[in-house]
């Protein structure tokens, strides 16, 4: 074999040794999307807005299982009967998922009772009691509520807010409370009681604060609102929990031995 052959033959051992190791080269694989919650539990009627994270362009949605559960195309997981479904959301060729669990059947109930809460986003007119006397008379209206990455980003506006681990989240209530009559001055805090009556989990689970946030919004803190007759208030609490409670509730004491419960749905 001549010099040139010999040349052109080891160019084309080079050549194919470099196709070879190109072509089994690892691939570089790009970052995942990640849902806010892998598993979701809710009662048959219920609804809960998924989100997905470091996703880019449009997020699909679907439900293995639709007579289970049904997601509408922004994420929202709509419960219909007992049972389980996964929820998939993809975007560019990437997936993640959830694992919803749908329990018990569809109650009814008077509006305003744990099985039917009134939404908190409606003004509500009540009276309110204390230790079974009446303070006063009152109406109530959610005007802003958060959570999870949406909380998040609030937390960052003052540094004295406790920042949330991995497991945690803050829950954000905005507020505006009229005092309508009554002669007693009331605490914000006595009303909207954040220490005991918020709930999760369809309004069997109630939480416990791990600790609270100051100053999310330019807004009056509920945690120090002393109210008076004729009062017209606008104010707020972020209280940290864990994660995974479910669509929340709340309830106020309207009653001696009675109580009105709310949804944050709407």
């Amino acid at each position: 074999m001549n010099t040139r052959i010999q040349k052109i033959f080891s160019l084309i051992l080079a050549c194919g040794i470099l196709c070879s190791t190109l072509f089994h080269a690892a691939p570089v694989r790009a970052a995942g999307i990640k849902m806010n919650k892998k598993t979701l539990s809710l009662a048959v009627g219920k609804s809960y807005k998924l989100k997905v994270k470091k996703a880019s362009g449009k997020v699909k949605w679907s439900s293995s299982k639709k007579s289970v559960a049904t997601v509408s195309s922004k994420g929202t997981v709509t419960a219909k009967k007992a049972g389980t479904a996964t929820i998939t959301a993809k975007a560019k060729g990437k997936k993640t998922t959830c694992t919803v669990t749908v329990k018990g059947t569809q109650t009814s109930g008077a509006a305003g009772s744990k099985t039917n809460p009134i939404s908190a986003y409606s003004e509500y007119t009540f009276s309110y009691y204390e230790e079974g006397k009446k303070r006063g008379k009152f109406s109530m209206k959610l005007l802003d509520f958060a959570t999870g990455d949406e909380s998040a980003a609030l937390v960052t506006k003052n540094s004295q807010n406790p920042v949330p681990e991995e497991s945690q989240e803050y829950l954000y209530f905005q507020f505006r409370i009229k005092y309508i009559s009554g002669s007693q001055t009331v605490s914000a805090k006595d009303i909207f009681d954040y220490y005991h009556n918020i709930f999760g989990s369809n309004s069997t689970r109630p939480m416990t604060n791990i600790d609270w946030g100051f100053f999310f919004e330019n807004v009056d803190d509920l945690g120090t609102t002393i109210l008076s007759p004729g009062n017209d208030i606008i104010c707020a609490k972020a209280i940290l929990v864990d994660k995974g409670y479910g669509p929340i509730t709340y309830r106020i004491q309207t009653g001696k031995n009675s109580y009105t419960w709310f949804t944050t749905d709407k």
